[in-house]
């Protein structure tokens, strides 16, 4: 093991992410007790999945404590899976830091009463309209090409929260995701946000923050236990350790070192 990555285990990391001008801090305990959403059986990821957190996160200058990302937990036949979600906002402050940026359009693919399919813009619908995709074209002033991403809405949509009650809106979001990771693949390449992958579901950075409620047995509360499975079945006795949960471990951004 490498002796960066040793430090990344024991302590935590520094870095300033994408957009921001001052550092922020990143340790296993901060993840643990603060970002991570375990599964519906409470399973919590190994320190592994939490170090490949930290490590995607610095990576990819992301920011979990502005909602860039999420590190969310789902049960699988298989076993607990943990996967990094990122937030559509982080996207599209992606698209907007690049010079190269000049727009980008989305709409629905609707089928009329008639059967023709007619592309619109934006999530709204009107009367015996159908919406079966969702499009989007994002715009490069160094390209002439525009990139074009099309979806078919049934493909994601498996009645999960909000794209039971809203697909247009979802659907649409799905559309601009892929359209902005094909053309910023250097700053967006690898990252998905929730309405891609329905199974799961993410609370926001603020929701953990002011949840104080211990009766809160809801799927997506934090863990009000001091020890939960981890995503590998066993019981990790070799999770965070005290000194790591100490006052140090709040998460704010560090004063700039002299």
């Amino acid at each position: 093991m490498s002796q960066e990555l040793q430090q990344v285990n024991s302590k935590e990391m520094t870095y300033v992410p994408l957009g921001n001008a001052d550092p922020i801090k990143l340790s296993l305990a901060i993840i643990e007790r603060q970002i991570v959403t375990p599964t519906k059986s409470g399973k919590k990821p190994t320190k592994k999945e939490m170090v490949d957190f930290m490590m995607l996160c610095r990576a990819r200058k992301l920011n979990p404590f502005e909602g860039d990302a999420f590190l969310v937990g789902y049960d699988t036949r298989d076993g607990a899976k943990f996967s990094l979600i990122t937030s559509h906002q982080a996207l599209l402050k992606r698209a907007e830091l690049c010079p190269h940026f000049d727009g980008m359009e989305s709409g629905l693919i609707v089928e009329d009463e008639h059967g023709n399919l007619v592309e619109t813009n934006g999530d709204f619908i009107h009367g015996e309209s159908k919406a079966v995709g969702a499009w989007a074209r994002v715009h490069r002033s160094d390209r002439k090409i525009p990139t074009l991403r099309r979806l078919n809405i049934s493909r994601y949509n498996k009645g999960f929260g909000i794209w039971k009650e809203n697909p247009e809106m979802m659907g649409v979001k799905c559309a601009e995701a892929d359209a902005l990771r094909s053309a910023f693949p250097t700053t967006t390449g690898g990252l998905y946000i929730q309405e891609e992958m329905p199974q799961v579901s993410v609370q926001t950075p603020a929701s953990i923050l002011t949840d104080t409620d211990d009766d809160d047995d809801s799927d997506v509360a934090p863990s009000k236990q001091r020890q939960l499975p981890t995503s590998q079945g066993k019981h990790d006795s070799m999770g965070v350790d005290e000194a790591d949960r100490g006052d140090g471990d709040k998460f704010e951004l560090l004063e700039e070192a002299e």
